[in-house]
């Protein structure tokens, strides 16, 4: 009897996990990140981050519209860290809540010691249209990398790195490996300024080229991402030339003629040299 009631209860649990609605949001593709920042970090964690980098002062508010796959009562997790754990084992400072559409949920982003999937609670939804909002709470750097919502109560999504991986592409509907997208007479890993100056000098000189890229924008330090000062020297000899693909890359200065015309100057010098 006891082996048939212990049958009937795994049934119960699989049947919940079987049939259970997921939907993962990654936290870098909310439509509007208010005062959040896009973190980097791909190589570390799998996936970019947003942070609520105030200098102390609470940032505007991250939203985003998203269609969840049932209505119900979900679980939400929110993937984030207590960033300050391995120097003071206290309340973290990085604090934020999240908001499905007007359920403030608990305090987040303060428990921890490493990237845990920290759980929100939960929440009833009644139309499939739901408003997520990251809200900050002290602006000293919290970090939100994904918010996972399930109708099964038992179910956490992994913590291990590969693991993760692997469950990120199935939720995302993401193949194991990335497709065939054609041949190339030279791939460019990377998009940062020197990337840049490879792929463009390439292509001008009448190369296919692939210029691969793991972020939303190309510049790389010198990006609006980082905001690093281009700078370098150019126009060294022997080769003079060399560097002067960075005047077009480089913001244009009023009355600066020289960098405003040559993109120009440039085209017509290689189609002499052509000719």
């Amino acid at each position: 009897m006891k082996k048939y009631l212990y049958l009937v209860v795994l049934y119960i649990f699989a049947s919940r996990s079987l049939f259970a609605a997921n939907y993962l949001l990654e936290a870098e593709s909310f439509t509007h990140k208010g005062g959040w920042v896009d973190q980097q970090f791909m190589d570390l964690m799998g996936s970019p981050y947003l942070m609520a980098h105030g200098l102390g002062q609470p940032v505007n508010d991250a939203s985003t519209r998203i269609t969840l796959p049932q209505t119900g009562t979900y679980y939400i997790y929110v993937r984030t860290y207590n960033w300050t754990s391995p120097w003071r084992k206290e309340d973290g400072p990085g604090k934020f809540k999240l908001i499905i559409n007007n359920n403030d949920l608990p305090v987040l982003g303060n428990q921890g010691e490493s990237w845990i999937w920290q759980s929100a609670g939960r929440v009833t939804v009644e139309n499939l249209q739901v408003t997520v909002t990251l809200h900050d709470l002290t602006g000293f750097n919290g970090r939100c990398d994904a918010i996972f919502f399930t109708t099964n109560p038992h179910f956490i999504p992994p913590g291990d790195v590969d693991e993760l991986a692997a469950f990120r592409r199935n939720m995302l509907g993401l193949p194991d490996k990335a497709p065939q997208t054609g041949n190339f007479d030279l791939a460019v890993v990377g998009g940062g300024v020197a990337g840049i100056s490879a792929a463009i000098s390439a292509a001008r000189l009448g190369c296919k080229v692939a210029l691969i890229n793991d972020r939303p924008v190309l510049g790389g330090n010198n990006s609006s991402e980082i905001r690093v000062h281009l700078g370098g020297r150019i126009e060294a000899g022997p080769y003079k030339e060399l560097g002067n693909l960075q005047k077009e890359f480089g913001p244009l200065k009023e009355g600066n003629a020289q960098r405003a015309n040559y993109y120009e100057d440039s085209k017509k010098s290689l189609l002499m040299k052509k000719t």
